[in-house]
């Protein structure tokens, strides 16, 4: 006798004429979502007929703890923006009855598996993405059992929900105010550059782009960094004030034509103003400094940075928001499904850090 073909809740779906999302939510009695009675006597009816209960293993019923739970999914704790984004999500899912518990990586790709992997054997309210996760097929599979948004730049192979920012153009805004002061060589002072970290690719896009639309060489720009290895030697709660502390340090010492530095975040803008003072320069007067994200510590008086906001309390709580409304939506026909893409348009926060540039410099 041939072995019995597994049965799938698209089975099941197509049986009844319903969406395969409805058949999954009543088998796995999701919270938060409504159907008919009927629909469910239906559903369980037919699961049980075409022999779908007999397949699922028992230990699937011991994955319910975390129902009514959004996991935030983050890179590290150490800056001013994980932290905001962070309380901005927890405020917003406390006004929906959510509780919230936070992952953090270390953009590890290895780390990012095992939690991964982990949080598929439970049933969630749904996952929050702070950052370009390597694990991106994990996620997108992860995506089609549970709602999943990312919050940030967005990578293309990512098949969900987002609320984005494109960080070529705050680049492109913060590029033209320091030209519009007279600066034409540029320091871009970022952590590390690859492939996965599609913020700091786009924001130094957006400088080059700029400088190159005003007639400037590619020269006029130096881009400050290190490598992976290097900057994992930095202590993890100060790493990224340190990079741009160290690489400053070193531009300056060797010369550098750069009158503007600009920090790939604000905690590295603040390395490189540290950097500056350290030598004895003044800013904006010898040099101007600009960073992204606008964090608390930016505004204070003595460190008065110009930096990029771009919405990040409202971003934590749309992500909430979108979650709770894919649990509060009905579900009870055939939809189309649609992917949600938010985007909130960056603002340009000019403070003391920025001046004219100073020509007799060099």
């Amino acid at each position: 006798m041939g072995k019995r073909k597994k049965v799938t809740t698209r089975d099941i779906a197509e049986a009844l004429g319903v969406s395969q999302s409805t058949v999954s939510m009543i088998l796995s009695e999701k919270p938060r979502v409504s159907f008919s009675q009927d629909t469910v006597d239906k559903v369980r009816a037919m699961a049980e007929q075409m022999g779908y209960a007999e397949q699922v293993p028992d230990v699937s019923r011991k994955s319910k703890a975390l129902a009514n739970t959004i996991i935030a999914i983050c890179p590290n704790l150490s800056g001013g923006y994980y932290s905001m984004l962070l309380h901005s999500i927890i405020e917003q899912a406390n006004q929906h009855k959510y509780t919230v518990l936070t992952v953090t990586t270390l953009r590890d790709a290895r780390i990012e598996h095992i939690y991964l992997d982990l949080l598929a054997r439970n049933q969630l309210a749904g996952i929050i993405v702070l950052y370009p996760m390597a694990q991106i097929p994990k996620l997108n599979e992860l995506a089609g059992k549970v709602p999943v948004i990312s919050i940030g730049d967005k990578p293309g192979s990512y098949h969900f929900d987002a609320v984005v920012l494109d960080s070529k153009k705050p680049a492109m805004m913060i590029a033209e105010h320091l030209l519009s002061l007279g600066h034409t060589h540029f320091a871009y002072v970022t952590t590390p550059v690859h492939g996965q970290e599609v913020g700091r690719i786009r924001r130094l896009a957006g400088i080059r782009q700029c400088l190159e639309e005003h007639g400037l060489p590619e020269d006029h720009l130096e881009i400050l960094s290190t490598s992976r290895k290097e900057f994992a030697k930095y202590p993890g709660d100060r790493a990224e004030y340190q990079n741009g502390y160290d690489r400053t340090i070193e531009a300056l010492q060797n010369g550098t034509a750069s009158t503007a530095f600009i920090g790939n975040n604000d905690m590295t803008a603040l390395g490189i103003m540290d950097a500056i003072t350290k030598l004895g320069y003044k800013i904006p007067f010898d040099y101007s400094v600009c960073g992204f994200d606008n964090i608390p510590l930016a505004s204070m008086k003595q460190i008065s940075l110009t930096t990029i906001e771009h919405a990040t309390v409202q971003k934590g709580h749309e992500a909430v928001d979108l979650i709770h409304k894919k649990h509060s939506q009905d579900h009870s026909g055939r939809q189309p499904s649609y992917t949600v893409r938010l985007e909130y348009e960056p603002q340009l926060i000019v403070r003391n850090s920025t001046g004219k540039c100073r020509k007799n410099l060099r």
